[in-house]
């Protein structure tokens, strides 16, 4: 419950900020004059501005019954726009057209009726408001009975062009919003991408990589449809591509995410099944992504389509994959249902807009850049908390390495480097180093009366009350059998023998309890040190093996230290 309730709590703040942010960007209600639209039916040859901007074929203007003005496949589309009453208003009216993306839009409006070309991906001259829509402003003294003409570029694909009329101090407001939020979505994924790469530089993990892939390719996607990408540096490379490029963008991101949900969500692992489905719904992209750089893609609604349906269904597929997973238990799994669940829902809404070619609406315009946004960041959390479990993993593993599994302490291997280590530390800093050589007495006898499992509890118990006598600069391993060193970095001989006699005295004391048994044991010690710049880790062991060997000759239960002439014995 400590986990969940944080995340509940940061998801209900991140929805209340959206909903704050995208109430804040609608429209307010307007009593502006209504903007009336006449369409020209397409024409071939295509009529010359001269014959239209003077009113020679302005009765053949049909009244067209919505603001929509849609663009044709085979040749450029005229509109004849005025206002049912003359504009009034403090600021001067702005002309904006909604859906256009790369579709060339050309006005003739008053007093000069001189050709303005508004171009989605236009980088040739500083823009006076955002990609949003493609915007004009218009004379202030705007009359009824004064026609605007409005030329709309033929296209591959037929697209719903709306045309709105709105007054500069409104749209400006609007459109700083809108750039506010796009710019703040941007910033999170790029924020996220940023901390995935320098994730990668150090774990150089692959699910990283699949990580960085999708949601880069989102976000150039994102740039795009909003515009924004054609404000940066060296955007104008991009415009010979026109609709390609997002395109591309987009059928490229697909298989990334289907990657990065097999790897991050552990699904071959948990739901093998399908999990092999899944990863083979990623084949089909590539192709398409092949498939829309040819010049012929641009004249095939049908491999748009495709690519949507496909999308939805690989989507609905993955996603009940991840909710299976999390049924059985996959915590990546439960991350990610929870980061990808509003993007894939919207992302359905978004493709369902497309294919019916249906007005795409404000909250769903700010709510998929919202929800990808929002993915990466919960995504991203999941990413640092697989890193951290890989990294307990790793440390598990290393001391598993490092330490003996009955009694916890060193093992051997690890005993023996750290004691090379601090031989050569010692050596350097000019301190004393001492070791203490440890053999439980009669040891066998216990395991013959009352069984290996009482010796192992025995072992654990006098491990347990050697560690409690040591500081925490020493280390404790286990040597072999019943045998235990202890290295004691800064101590002296004296020192050492101090020490050795307190864990003498807590041994003979200590009652082990095991498998109803009560037993008391005691051990006997050989001490050693550093008495030389040729002092090896070898020859400390064998000179504190050596005088455990008098110990035991004298009787057991005692410390003897090792000396160049006499042996000092205590106990």
């Amino acid at each position: 419950m400590s986990f969940r309730e944080p995340v509940v709590v940061v998801v209900a703040w991140i929805c209340a900020l959206f909903v704050a942010f995208t109430a804040h960007a609608a429209p307010m209600p307007s009593r502006l004059p209504t903007l009336q639209v006449a369409a020209l039916a397409p024409l071939k040859p295509a009529p010359l501005p001269e014959q239209v901007i003077h009113g020679g074929m302005d009765a053949s203007f049909t009244p067209s019954p919505t603001t929509h003005t849609p663009n044709a496949v085979e040749t450029q589309r005229w509109y004849r726009l005025s206002i049912d009453h003359d504009w009034n208003e403090s600021s001067s009216p702005v002309l904006s057209f909604t859906g256009a993306m790369y579709i060339r839009i050309t006005v003739f409006a008053p007093p000069s009726y001189r050709p303005r070309e508004l171009w989605f991906a236009q980088t040739d001259e500083q823009a006076r408001f955002s990609r949003h829509h493609l915007a004009l402003e218009l004379p202030h003294d705007l009359q009824a009975n004064q026609p605007i003409y409005v030329r709309i570029a033929a296209d591959s694909f037929t697209r719903r062009i709306r045309a709105d009329l709105t007054d500069m101090a409104t749209y400006q407001a609007q459109d700083l919003t809108h750039v506010r939020l796009v710019t703040l979505y941007a910033s999170v994924q790029f924020t996220m991408i940023l901390a995935a790469f320098c994730l990668w530089l150090v774990l150089r993990d692959r699910v990283l990589l699949y990580f960085i892939g999708y949601t880069g390719c989102q976000l150039l996607n994102q740039l795009l449809i909003s515009g924004e990408m054609y404000e940066l540096p060296g955007a104008s490379l991009l415009v010979p591509l026109g609709t390609h490029a997002p395109w591309l963008f987009t059928v490229l991101s697909a298989p990334l995410l289907l990657s990065f949900i097999l790897e991050f969500c552990e699904l071959r692992t948990i739901t093998p099944r399908p999990a092999r489905v899944l990863s083979l719904a990623r084949w089909p992209y590539p192709v398409i992504a092949v498939l829309l750089c040819f010049p012929f893609a641009e004249r095939m609604h049908l491999l748009a389509s495709t690519y949507n349906v496909w999308f939805i269904l690989s989507s609905l597929w993955a996603l009940g994959t991840v909710i299976l997973a999390t049924t059985r238990h996959g915590r990546q799994a439960r991350f990610f249902l929870v980061a990808w669940l509003p993007q894939v829902m919207l992302t359905v809404l978004r493709l369902s807009q497309v294919l019916l070619s249906l007005d795409l609406p404000r909250w769903l315009e700010y709510g998929l850049p919202f929800a990808q946004a929002f993915c990466s960041v919960v995504v991203t959390i999941g990413l640092a908390d697989l890193s951290l479990r890989a990294r307990r993993e790793r440390d598990m593993a290393h001391h598993l390495a490092d330490h003996d599994a009955l009694t916890g302490v060193l093992n051997r291997r690890a005993l023996v480097r750290r004691l090379q280590e601090a031989v050569l530390h010692a050596r350097l800093q000019h301190q004393p180093l001492a070791l203490i050589f440890l053999d439980m007495d009669h040891f066998k006898s216990v395991n013959d009366r009352y069984g290996h499992q009482t010796g192992d509890a025995c072992l654990r118990a006098v491990a347990e009350t050697i560690g409690d006598e040591l500081r925490p600069t020493d280390s404790l391993g286990r040597y072999g059998g019943e045998e235990f060193v202890a290295m004691l970095p800064g101590t002296t001989l004296d020192n050492a023998m101090a020490v050795g006699e307190r864990i003498r005295r807590a041994i003979e004391t200590l009652h082990v309890h095991a498998r109803g048994n009560s037993l008391q044991t005691t051990i006997s010690m050989g001490v050693s040190s550093l008495t030389g710049p040729a002092d090896t880790a070898d020859d400390l062991i064998a000179r504190a093996d050596a005088a455990l060997y008098r110990a035991k000759t004298q009787g057991r239960n005692c410390v003897v230290a090792h000396v160049p002439f006499a042996a000092v014995v205590a106990g």
